[in-house]
């Protein structure tokens, strides 16, 4: 980690989750983008600054391509790496995910960069169903098809903490704060469609990376 810590520079690393895309709704028809990056640059004000780096539809190895143009040449102190959600749904490997991803960390430790790792959401597909899941309800709440992608989640999940673990860096469960007990789909006020988040979500991903990583480094540096 740099010794100069203000102001704070922080690029924000990923897909349609780090770019903030929500679907369109009968109450909002037309598709709007709320970076949760937004939400932390209105909390910094003059005592940083937030660099979003969001593309719909990329995998992992897709951003491999531009993590040095994206992340490493802007020398930011911190990078908040979000990624892995459209590999599962292209059915690649958590080993191939998590191997992407460790090298993102790898490589922002290397030139000093603190990277923040975040876990990769949930998903549901009961989306405009009046559908309450009780607290105590198991996985059989869901369809097989969302059960088995759930489950996909939950082993990278894991992946991308033992490996935060292993290189001594900030892990973000994104997935545990946004996603209901029991059945661990993902919560209906966190998204409008199933598999994006909406304004409540990527908030809740701001909130988190604030009180869990930025008051940290804010106090450290004051």
């Amino acid at each position: 980690m740099k010794d100069q810590l203000l102001p704070l520079k922080i690029v924000c690393f990923g897909d349609s989750l780090t770019l903030g895309y929500q679907s369109p709704t009968l109450c909002s028809p037309f598709v709007e983008t709320i970076p949760y990056g937004n939400y932390l640059q209105d909390w910094l004000g003059d005592r940083g600054r937030v660099l979003v780096h969001g593309i719909c539809g990329e995998t992992t190895q897709d951003m491999r391509l531009r993590f040095q143009e994206d992340v490493l040449e802007h020398l930011p102190q911190v990078a908040i790496i979000l990624g892995g959600t459209n590999d599962l749904g292209l059915g690649i490997n958590s080993s191939t995910i998590i191997g992407n991803l460790g090298f993102f960390y790898e490589e922002a430790q290397a030139r000093g960069i603190l990277p923040v790792a975040v876990t990769v959401p949930s998903l549901r597909d009961d989306v405009g169903q009046d559908v309450v899941f009780e607290k105590c309800q198991s996985l059989r709440g869901v369809t097989p098809t969302v059960e088995r992608a759930i489950v996909l989640r939950v082993v990278l999940n894991q992946a991308i903490k033992d490996l935060s673990c292993e290189r001594h860096i900030p892990v973000v469960d994104w997935f545990a704060e946004t996603s209901e007990v029991g059945t661990q789909a993902l919560a209906h006020e966190y998204s409008n469609d199933g598999l994006h988040l909406n304004t409540m979500g990527y908030r809740k991903l701001a909130e988190l990376v604030w009180k869990q990583v930025l008051e940290g480094l804010l106090k450290k540096g004051s």
